[in-house]
């Protein structure tokens, strides 16, 4: 089995194709980059022959470099102003009472999520919640959202208590919750149950706003954040005026961008985008993420 990992593609394409949303890499390529960059990256000095390869841009010398890169896609990195960007870390990187942990890592759908209700699920639940599933996934081009029959076709369940436990971690629990696995290499999230507290939510409304909660929360191991707007699901509040606002697509669409390294830790995401900022501000140039395929180590 095979699935795609995101690594950051340091050495920065720079003429014909550093705009460019999506291009497929070739084994080997000539690129040019910054000297500051060669420095950083490189421990062999520099001699009068690599001189003579030199390029001049914005008054920055460029330095010519032969780069063997795995096939795969690359994208250039997605710039976001600081607001945002501080926002979604608390979100994607589960903050904590103010703090950061910053071994903790990214999580993320890379296959599309097959969702089997339990018979109990009312007919209009499942209807209503895969009309909401298809709103987010309609939007987002690497998230696919579909309801599959059978048990063994799904990788995400959705189940009420009560009845047969789908997931024993989570039986004991006195309230609606979900229960997810993801690899440990990658943090790709590949199973997750969900268990409705039926006597919490004894009702098809209350029931439909929770799985929608928790089914957005689990796209991502997110966390919602209290400055937010109460009519946003990212916001952590109790209304029934939640809708799937522009800013909670902005956040998603964000999260499942290539533009952007995948699965990553909170430490390598600030220093990517300290990089990707200081090119993109010195030179003009936009860092590009390869995105190739990588045998699976699930765990």
């Amino acid at each position: 089995m095979k699935k795609i990992i995101t690594s950051l593609f340091l050495l920065i394409f720079i003429f014909g194709h550093s705009q460019k949303h999506e291009h497929k890499t070739d084994s080997i390529h000539k690129i040019y980059v910054p000297i500051k960059q060669y420095k950083k990256k490189f421990t062999e000095d520099l001699t009068k022959e690599d001189s003579l390869n030199f390029k001049f841009k914005d008054n920055d010398t460029l330095v010519m470099v032969n780069q063997t890169v795995s096939r795969g896609v690359y994208v250039p990195y997605e710039e976001k102003d600081s607001v945002f960007l501080a926002n979604y870390k608390k979100i994607a990187f589960n903050h904590k009472k103010g703090e950061f942990s910053y071994d903790t890592r990214m999580k993320y759908w890379e296959k599309p999520i097959k969702i089997f209700f339990s018979k109990d699920v009312s007919k209009n639940v499942r209807e209503e919640f895969m009309k909401f599933t298809k709103e987010i996934s309609s939007e987002i081009d690497s998230l696919n959202i579909s309801r599959v029959r059978k048990l063994e076709d799904s990788n995400y369940v959705i189940y009420y208590s009560g009845n047969y436990e789908y997931e024993s971690r989570i039986h004991h629990y006195k309230s609606s919750n979900y229960y997810a696995y993801w690899s440990l290499h990658s943090s790709q999230i590949y199973r997750n149950s969900m268990r409705i507290h039926i006597e919490k939510e004894f009702n098809d409304t209350l029931v439909l706003k929770k799985m929608k909660d928790l089914f957005l929360q689990s796209l991502g191991q997110f966390k919602f954040l209290d400055e937010f707007e109460c009519d946003n699901y990212f916001a952590n509040c109790h209304s029934d005026k939640k809708k799937f606002s522009a800013l909670d697509l902005e956040i998603l669409k964000y999260h499942y961008s290539y533009g952007i390294c995948k699965g990553t830790d909170l430490l390598t995401f600030e220093e990517q985008h300290k990089q990707a900022q200081e090119l993109l501000k010195e030179h003009g140039i936009k860092m590009n993420f390869i995105h190739h395929e990588s045998p699976d180590h699930n765990h």
